[in-house]
């Protein structure tokens, strides 16, 4: 079973260095993955990954937000090994890149400065959610490898296995499958989670309930009492509108040349006032531990398309920086949020300014569609390098080759068997 991480850089460009900057991620994204500053298909941890340059704002209310540099990654833990990995094949081009941002490393390329300065510059997400969970990035390439040999082998078999009975193609398909030149990883079943680690899992679960339940007395009234000065709040708010800019919105979507895949990035101001902050963080961070368990195989909040989301609040927490990976485009995974999560992700969302008008915080908000989809756009920028390990790969491939794979294994109905085939 592998568990997964968020790596998050965020660093401000020196003046004068963005363009410089700029161009070099652009050499980068020409051959994300084969480029030699950072040739991402050899850091066989990464799921995905980003550079994305933030434009300073100074109309945020505080110490000046300068022009940023982030580089994220979604990784296979353990963080030791995904650094090192970093290093062996990309060291020196991440040096050169943090170069032309303050507060970094003087001097010439040094790898264990630079393995230090990962970890302790690297920003926790207050919300990370992986939709994808327990599977590395070899795993999910080598079922969908698994896959497409079965298919090509029943393709290129149809006629002899025309007449035989579910059960004798499956073991067909399994002999075959195990006499083939790499894929003798196919034998063993693959590893799921310790009983250690479930009951673990379950009884922290457990004892947040527990906790609720002891303390409801005291929790009931004063979420009632916390949620009204919230309805307080909202309505004393002024309602900002972002109007749609397709000179804006035009580059974003001319990137989305991607098949299956494709990103998200956008950055937000956070509505000022510490009830409404505290409202926030309290809410990404239960987010953060209940996602696990109420959205599990891709379902962010019932959207079945999510990879990996991260919420990160970042200078002094004036701002709200959200990234996703997922599949299909930007237009249709918006709509989603109208059409299936919207009360979930307007608790999330509603604390950013221009954000339609909420009651509650759960009611309004993405219900209104049009002020919906101009406030994404708006806050939506463009990320400039964005590589994906797996690019032909859909959250629905990665558990169906899941299912495919553990077919394999012990025995099976004519029923079952029967079931097991219309996955392929």
């Amino acid at each position: 079973m592998t568990l997964h991480g968020a790596l998050t850089i965020i660093l401000n460009i020196k003046p004068g260095m963005k363009p410089q900057l700029a161009g070099k991620l652009q050499a980068i994204d020409n051959d994300v993955n084969n480029n030699s500053v950072i040739p991402f298909s050899k850091i066989g941890s990464i799921h995905f990954a980003r550079f994305v340059l933030c434009d300073g704002d100074p109309t945020v209310p505080g110490p000046p937000i300068l022009d940023r540099l982030v580089f994220t990654t979604n990784y296979d833990l353990p963080l030791d090994s995904h650094i090192n990995d970093l290093l062996q094949n990309a060291g020196r081009g991440l040096w050169d890149i943090f170069s032309m941002c303050d507060d970094f490393i003087s001097g010439t390329y040094d790898a264990d400065k630079l393995a230090a300065f990962l970890r302790a510059n690297d920003n926790k997400p207050a919300t990370f959610y992986v939709g994808v969970g327990n599977r590395s990035v070899s795993l999910i390439r080598q079922e969908n490898l698994l896959r497409n040999e079965v298919e090509t082998y029943l393709d290129a078999n149809r006629n002899s296995l025309a007449n035989k009975s579910a059960t004798d193609i499956r073991a067909a398909i399994v002999d075959h499958v195990f006499s083939q030149p790499g894929f003798e990883w196919t034998k063993t079943p693959e590893p799921g989670a310790t009983a250690n680690w479930e009951l673990s899992r379950d009884l922290k679960l457990a004892g947040i309930i527990l906790l609720l339940l002891l303390f409801s007395p005291i929790v009931i009234p004063f979420v009632i009492i916390w949620w009204l000065m919230m309805w307080c709040i909202e309505m004393s708010e002024k309602d900002v509108h972002c109007p749609l800019d397709y000179d804006h919105i035009r580059p974003l979507i001319e990137r989305e040349t991607a098949i299956v895949q494709t990103q998200f990035s956008a950055v937000g101001v956070v509505k000022p006032g510490w009830v409404r902050y505290q409202t926030m963080m309290f809410l990404l961070r239960m987010t953060d531990f209940l996602a696990p368990y109420l959205f599990t195989k891709g379902r962010l909040s019932g959207i079945p398309t999510v990879h990996f989301a991260r919420w990160l609040i970042v200078s002094e927490g004036r701002q709200m920086i959200f990234l996703s990976n997922f599949d299909g485009n930007s237009e249709g995974y918006l709509r989603d949020f109208i059409n299936i999560a919207a009360k979930q992700l307007t608790l999330m969302f509603t604390h950013t300014v221009g954000y339609p008008k909420t009651r509650l915080m759960l009611l309004g908000g993405a219900k209104d569609a049009k002020g919906f989809m101009e406030w994404a756009r708006a806050k939506q920028v463009i990320t400039n390098v964005w590589y994906s390990a797996n690019p032909g790969v859909s959250v629905k491939n990665i558990f169906n080759n899941a299912n495919i794979r553990n077919g394999l294994y012990g025995n099976m109905s004519e029923n079952e068997a029967r079931k097991w085939l219309k996955l392929l």
